[in-house]
């Protein structure tokens, strides 16, 4: 049964008027009716609409299931479940299934992170220091759990009162977290701008994988060029091998990878890297290291004091990454007086 904008859906623990879409007809913006057990004004209703997308809502509603997760003030709220009743086109009903909900309702934030522009993030001290805490205080939370989340990026951070005195982060949509022995993990996971090194390599996605990933994503929000990623791809295809360059170019070598499979494909990032471009002018890749090309950013600067904590967490040997709560020790992010 597909969403509408005038929904109302009757949950487990309260009602929800759909008042806005975000992403077509699987996220709305819905308002919190009378009655039910949240005191919030507003909630997030997250459906799916297809089976990979039903795989990870099933995902993230067991998830959620685990107290620390649920408990986490770091981690976006789960508030309720919904069970529609695809029999009926103007009706839905309450849910009486705990593990097969057709709907989660979460916390509303006011933003996710990709929608804060990189001048904006700059210019407010008080923002990448939110971030940088929520972010890490929810690794830490996974760490406990011996968890990887796999998909930190500024799509699944969440903020509110962006323009208080102190804002709200929070880490979200564990639809595509694997909650998993850290390191036991067999595939390549990470968007391909945040995979970490060792990812990258071909071994497991670990918590210093995800602490990898922050690092990146506050080069991302801070930088209008996109330092990692492909956003500066300008030859055919070779995504992967064009992204492993990016980080030789802004970090350093990666090292050898242990997977056999991806020989080539290092072997050509190895060449993209030190490539001239077509016109003889510039390299292929026209890249400083990573703290060069915040450096040069104009009004407003990017802080020394970003650059260094940065620094701490963008070590291509992850056994040598800060854990969550180290990286939460950091001078950075300690009270000012």
């Amino acid at each position: 049964m597909a969403l509408r904008i005038g929904q109302i859906l009757r949950g487990a623990k309260g009602n929800y008027e759909l008042l806005r879409s975000l992403k077509g007809s699987t996220v709305f913006k819905a308002r919190v009716l009378s009655g039910s057990s949240t005191q919030a004004k507003w909630a997030i209703i997250k459906s799916a609409a297809t089976e990979s997308e039903r795989m990870c809502l099933r995902r993230e509603h067991r998830n959620y299931k685990i107290d620390k997760i649920a408990s986490s003030p770091y981690i976006r709220a789960l508030y309720d479940t919904i069970q529609l009743d695809t029999s009926q086109d103007d009706t839905v009903h309450l849910s009486t299934s705990r593990d097969n909900a057709s709907c989660l309702v979460f916390e509303w934030m006011d933003h996710d992170l990709r929608a804060v522009t990189a001048p904006e993030f700059r210019s407010d001290s008080k923002l990448p220091k939110a971030v940088c805490h929520g972010v890490l205080s929810a690794l830490d939370v996974l760490k406990t759990l011996d968890a990887v989340h796999t998909d930190i990026s500024p799509n699944n951070i969440f903020i509110s009162d962006i323009d208080g005195r102190q804002p709200v982060a929070k880490l979200g949509d564990l639809g595509n977290s694997k909650l998993i022995r850290d390191s036991s993990a067999t595939q390549r996971a990470q968007c391909l701008p945040c995979r970490a090194p060792e990812v990258w390599r071909g071994q497991s996605c670990r918590h210093a994988s995800d602490i990898w990933s922050l690092a990146v994503t506050l080069t991302t929000k801070l930088s209008p060029l996109g330092l990692f990623g492909t956003g500066d791809k300008i030859i055919e295809g070779h995504a992967e091998a064009w992204c492993i360059a990016k980080i030789i170019c802004l970090v350093g070598p990666l090292g050898l990878p242990v997977n056999r499979q991806f020989k080539e494909e290092f072997e050509f990032a190895a060449k993209l890297a030190v490539m001239n471009h077509p016109s003889g002018i510039m390299k292929l890749i026209d890249r400083l290291n990573w703290r060069e090309e915040l450096q040069h950013i104009p009004d407003p600067p990017v802080p020394s004091d970003v650059m260094d904590f940065i620094e701490s967490l963008l070590v291509i040997d992850p056994e040598k990454r800060p854990t969550a709560s180290d990286a939460l020790l950091h001078p950075y992010l300690q009270p000012t007086a």
